[in-house]
């Protein structure tokens, strides 16, 4: 059972226990710098190996203490506590699931009183037993890879001495590529001892376990299912109940939490914090690998993107910033070498995409997360009945997927609908523009107000259906899950963000009203500068002020009431930063650059400069980005990810769909071809095929994935099979001296007589087809 008080919890830990938390630690010397946190993969200096016996609490939740007078009210509340019903469900409760389950817990008030804080880690052995459990990939130690591999082709040798070539027995031919036969080889655990050696240990570490696989490993331990190794405690419900808590003063989760994150390394956050923020620095010189390490894949793969997209923009914003110039120089938007832009624009976003692929795919492998979609495990809000597996006879949840097919069905009949809302708007502000055709002064504010209005409120309603309907479709993982939310507030954000851009180039300019700004070029070119120059300032303002000011409001909350400013615990002081959620973070973020993108290929010959106006703003957005990752935000929970998902469709399509436009644009808004009409409908027909075929000709002959990752990828199978694994060489061979007997010499064949004359016959009727 737990101590009867929560501190009794704290005091009664062994001492091994308390001097591996943030809270007792030992000592401020580097060679107990693990204590107060471990940070293996990331610190340049070599530490001292740890005991085995140190436990580090890496995950951290906060409760409501319903002990206290502020919550006497409190009820408990049983939401995310898997199949269980528990009456005056609390932090309790949860503690003593995790307990269950092999964790380990540090449980202490706040300087309030008002709140319990539950710190969770795990031994070393539970750590172990859970990997083994779920095939979790670990990297492999290259040269302990190399003495096993050898062994094993010793083995093979001896089977067979005379399986040689040019006198050499069996190993691992050469290969001429970036990588080491045995560099970036992610094998799934084995907990037996004499594989141990095998994987590669962190810095300071005598186990692979450094801290993001240690919070990855104690996420599944609380939310996966039993015969998982889990609590089976979903922590998002928890946190979603908080949203519906009928006390609206005091709003609580499932349990009575809170608040749920990983703790701050300030070891790794610091190193990262200076090689992240600096004043300047090239794109490609991003620490991204560091910030994988420490963030997680999903989060990395976000930065990766961000980092290669600026770095290709700085190159396409010189011809475009030359392009402008020209502009000023024939003193038109129509200057001669825009439409020459259009089509660099449209070739450059089929490089940069496929440049990223082979990025991505390196990324994967470096990272361990090349099969990572066909390993995931489920989310915890998948529901299904629990079933022998037919595949290979091991317990798992089935869904039926012509249940999710028609809750699909019924989601794409939403959208349309929603869509034909969106149209209609923007037809409702146009008749609003025309009603006010009069006043010069109300046609130029109220219909952008309204618009704007109307953008944001279909934005909310929308957002809130999109996610409905996704989970209404009951998808089994993360990444199924993402991409269909993805795939809906996409197609809402796309009409939303460009329909007006679209009606300006478009339409605008044959109605009876006309375009502003002397013509629909200029109009279109003024439309993007301000949404461009609102995005860089606003946005990135935005971005720092409001956690900033947050983080002070809250930190200035959790001390009320204590008399003199007291100083808090580093728990609490890191439960007064803004949350940072890596899924809903990099789906916003990601729409952000897609939205960005749309503007510098959509609209490229009306706005020439967009591509270095996006590069400086991408180029806040890293050093922003690391400022509130690395001081202003919680640590975020890492998420595996093998690639950006239906992203980089979006971007594809956003390139293909640039032909389209900027040939429209050129051959019917601006005035580069005076033809007549039809001559100018077969240019902007001609003009697509041919740039359409280039583009598909490049992304063609350019190979997705480079040879020398699949070549290490099919590496990591063998290896995992035969060493891992441990599984015996196939010895199979046909042995030619048992057919000895019938062995004769060239000049011994002949033929045989001819066999009886009923076996011949006239033709192939009656012999070998018969009616």
């Amino acid at each position: 059972g737990l101590p009867a008080s929560p501190l009794a919890a704290m005091a009664t830990k062994p001492k091994n226990e308390r001097k591996g938390s943030f809270f007792f630690p030992r000592s401020k010397s580097k060679s107990n710098a693990a204590a107060a946190g471990e940070t293996a993969p990331l610190v340049p200096k070599a530490k001292p190996i740890e005991s085995t016996e140190t436990i580090h609490y890496d995950l951290c939740f906060v409760f409501i203490n319903p002990e206290h007078e502020d919550h006497k009210n409190f009820k408990g509340c049983d939401t995310g506590a898997g199949d269980e019903t528990i009456n005056g469900c609390d932090y309790k409760h949860f503690i003593s699931k995790l307990l269950h389950v092999g964790l380990k817990v540090h449980t202490y008030l706040s300087i309030q009183g008002d709140e319990v804080y539950v710190q969770v880690g795990a031994p070393l052995e539970r750590f172990k037993a859970q990997a083994a459990l779920l095939d979790y990939k670990v990297k492999m130690d290259p040269k302990e890879l190399e003495k096993a591999t050898a062994l094993h082709f010793e083995k093979v040798l001896k089977d067979d001495p005379s399986d040689t070539i040019d006198g050499k027995g069996p190993h691992l031919g050469a290969f001429d590529g970036r990588f080491g036969t045995y560099d970036y080889i992610f094998c799934k655990y084995e907990d037996e001892d004499e594989k141990q050696p095998l994987y590669a240990k962190g810095d300071g570490l005598s186990h692979p376990f450094h801290s993001t696989h240690r919070i990855k490993l104690l996420v599944t331990m609380i939310q996966g299912e039993t015969f998982r190794g889990g609590a089976d405690i979903n922590i998002g419900a928890c946190m979603a109940a908080k949203e519906e808590c009928e006390d609206t003063e005091n709003p609580s989760g499932g349990f009575g939490m809170l608040e749920q994150f990983p703790l701050h390394d300030p070891a790794v956050v610091n190193d990262l914090y200076k090689k992240w923020v600096v004043k300047w620095q090239w794109p490609w010189d991003q620490p991204v690998e560091q910030l994988r390490m420490y963030l997680g894949e999903k989060a990395g793969l976000y930065f990766g993107f961000l980092v290669h997209y600026t770095a290709w923009l700085m190159g396409i914003a010189v011809f475009g910033l030359i392009v402008q110039i020209d502009t000023y120089i024939e003193y038109s938007i129509q200057a001669s070498t825009v439409p020459y832009f259009a089509v660099f624009v449209c070739v450059w976003a089929v490089l940069m995409l496929e440049d990223w692929k082979n990025k991505e795919a390196t990324y994967a492998l470096k990272w361990g997360m090349s099969d990572f979609e066909s390993t995931e495990q489920d989310r915890p809000e998948f529901n299904g009945n629990l079933q022998w597996s037919p595949v290979d006879g091991e317990k798992m949840t089935f869904f039926p997927d012509s249940q999710r097919q028609k809750a699909m069905n019924k989601s794409y009949s939403i959208i349309f609908c929603m869509l034909l809302l969106v149209l209609a708007s923007i037809g409702g502000v146009f008749a609003i523009k025309i009603a006010l055709d009069g006043n010069a002064t109300l046609e130029s504010i109220v219909p952008s107000i309204t618009q704007a209005v109307v953008i944001q409120v279909l934005n909310a309603v929308y957002r809130t259906m999109a996610v409905g309907m996704t989970d209404s479709e009951n998808h089994q993982t993360d990444t199924q899950y993402e991409d269909n939310l993805v795939a809906k507030l996409y197609m809402f954000t796309f009409v939303n963000s460009y329909s007006a851009l679209y009606f300006i180039a478009f339409i605008e300019g044959w109605t009876s009203l006309g375009c502003e700004k002397g013509s629909c070029l200029n109009y279109l070119a003024y439309s993007m500068m301000v949404l461009f120059i609102t995005n860089l300032v606003v946005g990135n303002a935005t971005e720092i002020l409001v956690p900033l000011l947050a983080q002070r409001a809250k930190a200035a909350k959790e001390s009320e009431g204590t008399g003199e400013k007291q100083k808090m615990s580093v728990a609490e002081l890191q439960y007064t930063l803004e949350t940072y959620d890596p899924t809903e973070s990099t789906i916003e973020d990601f729409t952000t650059i897609s939205i960005e993108l749309g503007y510098v290929v959509l609209f490229a010959v009306a706005f020439p400069v967009a591509p270095f106006m996006a590069a400086v703003s991408e180029y806040v957005q890293i050093r922003t980005d690391g400022w509130k990752l690395c001081r202003a935000y919680k640590r975020c929970q890492p998420i595996g990810a093998q690639d950006i998902g239906i992203w980089a469709s979006i971007f594809q399509l956003t390139t293909y769909a640039s032909v389209i436009s900027n040939a429209g644009i050129v051959m019917f808004t601006g005035t580069w071809f005076p033809y007549k009409l039809s001559t100018r409908i077969w240019m902007f027909i001609l003009f697509q095929y041919v740039l359409v075929a280039l583009m598909t000709g490049l992304d063609a002959s350019i190979p997705d994935t480079p040879e020398d990752v699949e070549m290490q990828v099919e590496r990591t199978a063998f290896f995992e099979k035969f060493i891992v694994e441990g599984a015996e060489p196939d010895g199979d061979k046909v042995d030619f001296d048992e057919y000895a007997h019938q062995h004769k010499k060239p000049h011994e064949v002949t033929y045989e007589n001819r066999t009886h004359e009923s076996q011949y016959h006239d033709s192939l009727d009656g012999s070998v087809f018969s009616d």
